[in-house]
């Protein structure tokens, strides 16, 4: 019931002693107002409309009420309006302020505001105007304080990315200082070999290295008698390493054959061994040659130098007129100190020759993957892996890796058996898919895998010229210092995004580098120079590398030293050098046509698709055998060619055998499997076929539980066990890996925190769309707040006259008090953009951390970096929500108090963003986050069920209660609201009503606060529990 019902009720039933009058008090614009009110009629007048009911024939003391003239004269409570002659008491008129004896009232002054039954004037909050005699304030200034407010931002923003580019102009200039040395190296090499020739040519002098003695004979010309002299070659440790030439050009990639570990020694004494003093014609065969890898192709015409035939000038030009003395000591010193650069450059923490024997993989329920695959990837070298669909190419990665449980076989580390998992972080794997940041610049993504993954040891200056190194080598310096890109933003093209993919591997100095696909999507031309790139690195920096590659071509293809082709069902067809297959597969009666490429010939054929002469009724199948009858004739006596050929002429005809007979028998078990269909009725069928499958059902789920919780190699609980123990070593000093010193949780955190801060706010219009919804939130809920006041109930000596359908309204609740269904608005709102906001934090970039996971990065340094950048937007949500809320809505409580539970807040539904976009899909989160919000609002928020009827409930759904933010958000927003009104106003009932306690506001955030942080634990877990199979 309203109060102009209730006003028109009591109207009605004495109408001859009283009447409606404008307040006393009210100046006379706002008395013409009311008494237009009271003229249309009782329904007009409102609760707060400052109409007065006076008596006529009897008289009331100020700061008294009589409901009639038989009644006695009851006191006025505070906030009420009684000036005398009151036949019921009124609201203190809005713009107005009442003496809290009732008897007054006066208009605000400018600069304060009064609303509904005050009793005392506010001030005007900051940024805001008022007016005299209002109960509302303009938010003009909240227009302004936004817009300095994005001013600022973007002044940081600006700020942040002066020092990103000078950053990246540094790694520009390493860039630089890369191509200049690697030219000038060139330039030597170019003046070594030109030199060389022309002493061959002239028979003059030679170097001739005694592999046995290991000595160095100069050799002059025989002609003149000399015999040459011996010189100690102890620093010589690989007598074959040989020194790059220039006999092939490439104008997008570039090499530089300085060490991994940083050679500046090395480097310093191959400068000084030239003084730069070429002639006009060498300069232009310099510039000529310079783009070149130094690999000579098979077709290669140009000659090869080797340290047993090397020839190394003097400096500058090598004049016929100096003494031979004098011209053998230049030698001697610039074979030691080629001999020194050698070394750095080949020198690594560990090589890996790795060979394979038997690999087997079954599935639990009996189905073979891969059976009897043995082989070896040599040091230096590049292997291809090819196969059709089903081969398990990928799966023998994961098996010699140790990411999948071999079920038989073993692998060999430098011919010792070993586990290659022993020795993750100096194994690189480049995955098909290009997983990276790609909103981050490419020296940012190669910079950051380089400084988690390298030594701790190496110092920043070696890092950082490392990575500018790899960024000449891999060919993509002209872009930098550009964003890699996705579908939104526009970044560098495929090519060289898979070129930065191989990079990311190639930055942490691995010894051993697997490859998935790396040219899948490239054009041939791009496919060939990444190719001819890794063959590059595999021989200069004794790099162990395979890759699986799809239809490669013809020039593609011959970059590869060794070639591994599978046949379906995961056994082995060839495993070798890649010039020796096409031989193999002649001597089985394979011919190739003149004009295909080798490599899908060779594909066709381990699919059954190509003839052989030799081989009747040809079935791919029977290449696995040829090939065990190979490695048994070659082992048996590799150095008799008839006895070899013999051994496989046997081997072919026993496989003509063993096809017909295959044939056969499958002709028979195909009729007697006919004959068993037509014996038996249809229903033993499906009873067997039900058996079979129940069988192999539950032997799989048992096996599948045992692998997933207990096993000790790949099970749940043994690995959460390791991890919490390896987490306690983060913060031991005297921990290391044996294999390489990981970088400690503080540097990690510090990495982490740079890459995510600039993720974060690098891009301006990306920062601001994230707080496009918290501006949205604060502007919704502000509209819906507009007018919003407490008006306490009517009192109750006036309702005792109402009949009891009629004191349902106003006599048992307050007139008006929305402050609940607000607050609970404010939090609903602000929570869906907290889960949304929060959701890309880790959601957006699962994959990335995966792959990163999968190569040493630990959870907690990576979730407490992210969440650390997380809390500055957190906040900034919190203000525009806060600013923008007090548009329409005029707190009477602290705006302090309500500023630090949307903080909380914000906190809170972060944290349930980080752990729903962990367990779900990312794209479907702004979905689910409206049905998780609404869910722990309206069934545990306390508004349905309120907290006094919350104990009546089961335990489980009251610890619901506990752990919803709404519970005690609610509870926060109300209490900081009514507690103004607490001083003057009854609302001890509307409390109870709620369950809520005027001193709780403390523990109201602290529980947020603390609900917060469980979804930080939970967020932790999940990261390290979900995707196990990817961060192998």
């Amino acid at each position: 019931m309203t109060f102009g019902n209730i006003a028109l009720l009591l109207f009605a039933i004495q109408s001859d002693a009283r009447r409606l009058i404008p307040c006393p008090g009210l100046v006379s614009s706002d008395a013409n107002e009311v008494q237009d009110l009271i003229d249309i009629g009782p329904r007009a007048v409102g609760p707060t409309s400052c109409a007065c009911n006076v008596a006529e024939n009897y008289t009331v003391d100020p700061g008294f009420f009589r409901l009639n003239i038989s009644s006695p004269a009851l006191p006025c409570r505070e906030g009420s309006y009684c000036p005398g002659n009151m036949t019921e008491p009124t609201f203190c008129c809005p713009g107005y302020v009442c003496s809290r004896d009732t008897t007054s009232m006066s208009p605000c002054e400018e600069g304060t505001y009064c609303p509904p039954q005050s009793v005392q004037k506010l001030n005007c909050p900051p940024l805001a105007v008022c007016e005299a005699r209002t109960d509302t304030q303009d938010k003009w200034g909240t227009i302004l304080f936004i817009f300095l407010f994005v001013i600022a931002l973007w002044s940081l923003w600006y700020l942040y990315n002066i020092g990103s580019h000078q950053k990246e102009d540094i790694y520009l200039e390493m860039i630089r200082e890369v191509e200049a040395e690697e030219r000038a190296r060139s330039a030597k090499r170019l003046e070594y070999e030109r030199t060389r020739q022309m002493l061959l040519q002239k028979g003059s002098v030679g170097i001739q290295i005694n592999s046995s003695t290991g000595k160095k004979r100069l050799l002059g010309d025989e002609k003149n008698g000399d015999k040459g002299s011996s010189i100690t070659a102890g620093s010589i440790s690989k007598s074959n390493f040989q020194i790059p030439d220039v006999s092939e050009a490439n104008e997008d990639i570039k090499m530089n054959t300085i060490s991994k570990k940083g050679t500046a020694e090395a480097k310093t004494k191959l400068d000084d061994d030239n003084d730069g003093s070429f002639s006009k014609q060498q300069q232009q065969e310099i510039k000529q040659q310079q783009p070149n890898f130094g690999l000579a192709t098979p077709n290669s015409t140009t000659t090869s130098t080797t340290m047993e035939n090397v020839v190394i000038p003097g400096k500058g030009k090598i004049l016929p007129t100096k003494s031979e003395a004098t011209f053998k000591n230049k030698v001697e010193q610039h074979l030691e100190n080629i001999n020194q650069a050698a070394e750095e450059a080949i020198k690594k923490e560990l090589h890996f020759t790795i060979r394979f024997e038997d690999l087997e993989y079954r599935l639990p329920d009996g189905f073979t993957i891969m059976q009897g695959v043995s082989g070896e990837f040599k040091e230096g070298r590049l292997c291809a892996i090819m196969g059709p669909s089903g081969a398990g190419k990928t799966t023998l990665f994961n098996l010699i890796t140790g990411k999948a449980k071999r079920t038989g076989g073993r692998v060999l580390l430098n011919e010792e058996e070993d586990e290659l998992s022993n020795y993750k972080r100096l194994v690189g794997f480049v995955p098909q898919e290009d997983v990276m940041l790609r909103s981050a610049t490419v020296t940012d993504v190669l910079n950051f895998s380089a400084r988690r993954r390298l030594p701790s040891t190496m110092k920043e200056d070696e890092v950082n010229h490392l990575v500018a190194k790899y960024i000449y080598t891999l060919g993509i310096g002209h872009v930098a210092d550009s964003i890699i890109g996705d579908e939104r933003r526009r970044g560098i093209s495929g090519g060289q995004r898979k070129r930065v993919n191989v990079g990311l591997e190639l930055v942490s100095n691995p010894s051993v580098l697997f490859l998935d696909e790396p040219t899948t999507g490239l054009d041939a031309s791009t496919a060939l120079d990444l190719c001819r790139t890794l063959k590059f690195l595999c021989h200069t920096e004794q790099l162990t590398a395979a890759a699986v590659i799809h239809s490669p071509s013809q020039s593609t293809f011959e970059q590869f030293d060794d070639f591994c082709l599978l046949g379906r069902g995961g056994q082995l067809i060839y495993m070798g050098e890649r010039e020796r297959c096409l031989p193999y597969f002649q001597l089985l009666g394979f011919q190739k046509p003149p004009n295909q490429n080798p490599a899908d010939f060779f594909l066709e054929v381990s699919m059954g698709r190509r003839e052989s002469k030799k081989l009747v009724n040809f079935h791919w199948s029977g290449l696995f055998g040829l090939w065990k009858a190979h490695e048994k004739a070659k082992e048996a006596d590799p150095e008799l060619k008839e006895y070899y050929i013999k051994a496989m002429e046997e081997a072919i005809k026993k496989t003509n055998q063993d096809t017909l007979k295959r044939q056969m028998s499958t002709r028979a078990k195909l009729e007697e499997e006919k004959r068993k269909q037509q014996g038996e009725g249809a229903l033993s069928n499906l009873c067997k076929s039900f058996g079979d499958i129940s069988q192999r059902f539950f032997y799989v789920v048992s096996v599948e539980y045992y692998r997933y919780w207990i096993s000790p190699d790949s099970g749940l609980l043994p690995e959460m066990y390791d991890w919490v123990k390896a987490t306690s070593c983060y913060f031991n000093p005297s921990y290391d890996h044996p294999t390489r010193e990981q970088p400690n949780f503080f540097y990690l955190l510090y990495l982490c925190f740079g890459r995510a801060f600039k993720q974060t706010y690098g891009v301006f219009d990306d920062f601001m769309g994230d707080l496009v919804l918290p501006v949205a939130v604060g502007l919704l809920v502000s509209a819906s707040a507009n007018g919003l006041a407490f008006v306490g109930r009517i009192e109750p000596e006036v309702c005792e006259v109402l009949s009891p359908a009629q004191q349902i309204g106003s006599c048992t609740q307050p007139v008006s008090d929305g402050y609940q269904a607000v607050g609970n608005f404010l939090l609903i709102a602000s929570g869906f953009a907290g889960i949304t906001m929060g959701s890309s934090t880790f959601g957006a970039e699962r994959t990335i951390f995966y792959r990163q996971a999968s190569t040493g990065l630990p959870v907690l340094p990576y979730f407490f970096a992210k969440v650390l950048a997380d809390l500055p937007k957190a906040g900034l949500a919190g203000i525009l929500t806060t600013v923008l809320f007090f548009v329409q809505f005029f707190t009477v409580g602290s705006a302090g108090n309500v500023f630090g539970l949307l903080i909380a807040i914000y906190f809170c539904f972060f944290a349930q963003g980080y752990f729903l976009s962990i367990l779900l899909p990312y794209g479907a989160i702004p979905l689910i986050g409206v049905v998780w919000t609404l869910f722990w609002a309206i069934a545990f928020g306390g508004t349905v069920t309120s907290l006094s009827d919350r104990d009546s409930l089961d335990p489980f759904l009251q610890w619901l209660f506990q752990m919803s933010p709404f519970r005690w958000g609610n509870e926060a927003f109300y209490i900081n609201e009514i507690n103004f009104y607490a001083d003057y106003l009854d609302v001890q009932d509307r409390l109870d009503f709620y369950g809520y306690n005027l001193d709780n506001f403390t523990i109201d955030i602290g529980a947020i606060m603390l609900i917060g942080l469980f979804y930080w634990g939970l967020t932790i877990l999940a990261l390290k529990m979900t995707g196990r199979d990817k961060m192998k």
